[in-house]
């Protein structure tokens, strides 16, 4: 329905149909940087961003890991006829070790994501032997030409490359899972610092819990990522159980966060006895 714009169009006051539209665009950007700066509207996109990149990368490391099969296969069976049955079964050679590869990774983005470091060498270790023995296999044949065959540079190009991209790829996955939780829970805490940080509490004594900031008087409750949110709930019912109050060490514990944020969450449990994430 179009709006009449008569009732507000006074030209002798200088409010003219030009002021009444800027006007109603000014008031459109106002709703729209509200929007636009909630954090649960930035977790969305950032989100929806995630997936678009993380289906891209699957999708180009699927092609990368079907061309290396190939090469793998030439070098185990390449000289061997159809009709024998390690030529076929050398084709299984390269999803077998891409399998690995690709469980791995999706093991690696889903703890990364949740906020948990991997911090193992022998992780490490099995996707360079993974993708070591891919680019060995793959440009071996392109060395070791065969009787009536000759040397090509671009075939060994070829050969050296989509290995390493691949390689690449596999490193830099995880990294964009991480990269993306943080921003989202860099949003949400923007979102929640919205007083001057208080003064520090004296030391505590040896082995004793690091003591709690008093409860927001807002009453407003925190908005936290879902991972965050389902550990500290985790960690609720956890110390309920033992039958003690919730410490901002117990939710370091459970999840990522910084200690100033870790001391609102326990405020803000407290706040609501427990029930400020339900």
């Amino acid at each position: 329905m179009q709006v009449d714009d008569s009732d507000e169009i006074d030209v002798q006051a200088g409010v003219t149909k030009r002021v009444v539209g800027l006007r109603r665009k000014k008031a459109e950007s106002a709703q729209l940087r509200g929007l636009v700066d909630d954090p649960d509207m930035v977790a969305v996109r950032i989100e929806s961003q995630r997936r678009l990149i993380t289906r891209g990368m699957w999708f180009f490391l699927a092609l990368g890991l079907g061309f290396t099969t190939a090469g793998v296969q030439d070098f185990l069976a390449g000289h061997r006829p159809l009709t024998d049955p390690l030529w076929w079964a050398a084709w299984l050679a390269e999803p077998m070790l891409a399998g690995i590869l690709i469980m791995l990774l999706v093991f690696e983005s889903e703890v990364l994501h949740r906020g948990v470091p991997v911090d193992s060498k022998w992780v490490d270790w099995l996707k360079r032997i993974l993708l070591g023995s891919t680019l060995f296999m793959n440009v071996y044949p392109t060395i070791a030409v065969r009787e009536g065959e000759r040397f090509e540079v671009g075939n060994l190009a070829i050969h050296v490359m989509v290995p390493v991209v691949v390689f690449g790829v596999a490193e830099v996955m995880p990294v964009i899972q991480q990269r993306m939780n943080q921003a989202i829970t860099d949003a949400y805490r923007a979102a929640n610092t919205t007083a001057p940080p208080p003064t520090p509490a004296p030391a505590p004594v040896a082995a004793a819990p690091r003591p709690v900031q008093a409860a927001l008087a807002t009453g407003t409750r925190l908005k936290l990522p879902d991972p965050i949110r389902d550990a500290v709930k985790a960690k609720v019912d956890q110390v309920a159980a033992e039958g003690r109050p919730l410490t901002a060490d117990d939710v370091r514990q459970a999840a990522r966060v910084p200690a100033d944020l870790a001391d609102r969450i326990v405020a803000e449990v407290h706040a609501h006895n427990g029930h400020a994430f339900t």
